[in-house]
Formats: structure tokens, sequence, C-alpha cells
């Protein structure tokens, strides 16, 4: 079964159970959406998609820069695709391991990682999931009695600038549809649910030839996240 539909059906049904289990899908494969930047077509089967299925749904995809070219020619459309304010963290290449994702991705060469929405399913709970049936989810979404977790997202959720909440939950309204808010897994007292990624957040693995960090555009309107020193402290080395 191909990742996208697993993820899809997998998240649905997860949404429906008491009790989460960790589940993280990888596929040697960029499987970002077909309506991205068509420069970064070429670099889909030397890529990797990481999809998070555990209490917080999202998609990691890690792209590999073999060359300087490449990379410029494909960041401008990166930082397009970059939601406005969200940060932008730097690895050093040959660097630690990922702080959260070390057995998934990899920090030993030039590479673009992109955290990206799932594109999941969220249902109300009185929808039956039949993973060998599956309902018809866009009449669902019509109905309001589920979500998708991919743009375009409610006005409500986007900041003045463009900005939106890291993550989002599904929340019942009144006449029984859902609606989207913005939720914080790491500070809500108790869990409210499947925490869905609404927001594109970036990483650089920075090798000083490939990506050098002196011939970059950085994005001016978000926090940069420096993390080539912290890996160099835990291996002993220096910059």
């Amino acid at each position: 079964m191909p990742l996208r539909r697993l993820l899809l059906l997998a998240c649905a049904v997860l949404l429906m159970t008491i009790s989460v289990r960790a589940a993280v899908f990888t596929e040697n494969r960029g499987i970002w959406p077909d309506n991205w930047p068509e420069v970064l077509e070429p670099l889909r089967e030397t890529s990797k998609t990481i999809g998070v299925g555990t209490g917080i749904q999202e998609n990691i995809y890690e792209i590999p820069i073999a060359d300087r070219e490449t990379f410029e020619k494909v960041w401008p459309e990166i930082l397009k695709l970059r939601t406005p304010g969200s940060p932008l963290t730097l690895y050093r290449a040959g660097g630690g391991d990922h702080p959260s994702w070390g057995q998934f991705v990899s920090n030993q060469r030039a590479a673009i990682r992109i955290f990206a929405p799932s594109g999941g399913i969220a249902t109300a709970g009185n929808v039956e999931i039949d993973v060998n049936n599956p309902p018809d989810w866009e009449q669902l979404i019509r109905d309001g009695k589920a979500l998708r977790a991919q743009a375009p997202w409610p006005e409500s959720l986007v900041g003045k600038d463009g900005g939106l909440p890291e993550y989002v939950v599904s929340e019942k309204q009144d006449d029984g549809t859902l609606k989207w808010v913005a939720a914080d897994p790491y500070a809500d007292a108790k869990p409210r649910g499947f925490y869905f990624r609404a927001r594109i957040d970036v990483e650089l693995v920075v090798d000083g030839d490939i990506i050098d960090l002196n011939r970059t555009r950085l994005p001016a309107d978000g926090v940069i996240v420096d993390r080539r020193f912290a890996d160099a402290k835990a291996d002993g080395g220096s910059e």
C-alpha cells in the first residue's frame, strides 16, 4: 500500500482509538504534494519522507543536496514554501544526531529538511472507520464531519503577515461540525486529541561548501535557531 494512503488510514483509525501507539513510517522518496515547486521534482527519488503518525501528525521531507548549483536553484523556492515567521534551524554536516529524529534523519551531509502538514484526516467521534472500505472522505469534509490537515487553512488561523500556529487540533462545534483551532502539544495541561502540523518549518544541514551561509539568503521574518555549535560541543569538536 502506498505510504500516502497508509498514513491517511492510520491517522483516521488512530483518531478513533483511546490509546495511541507511536507510528512513524518512512519511504525512500520525497512524496511531498504535487503542487510544490517544479524545481524540486528531480530531487524526489533521492529524498526521504518520514510520516509521523503519533499523537502529533506531520510529514518530514529530507532532501540531500549534492552540489552548490542545486542548492542555489531550489533554495528560493524553499523560502516560498516556508510559512512566514517560522523558525529556520541550522545543523552542522557531520555533527551530532538530530535531537528528535536522530534514527530517522541524518546530519552527515548537506541537506534541506521540511516539516510540513501530513494531509491526514481528523474525523468526528461518530464516524465509523473501516480501513478495508474507507468512507468518502471528500463528502465527510463537505459535510463538516471531517477536516483535512493541509492548506488552505481557515482565515481564523492565519496571522496578518501570513503566519500560522505550529499545530492545530479539531474542535467540535455546537452544530456537530469540526473546526481547526490552534493548539500547543508541549504547553497544554492535558492532550486535546491529535495535533496536526499546520506551519511549514525548514532545517538546513550546513557543510560550508554546498550550503554556505555566507552565500545564502536567510529569512528576516523568523528566528534562526543555530544548533551547529551545540553539535560541535557535543562531539568535543570546534567550529
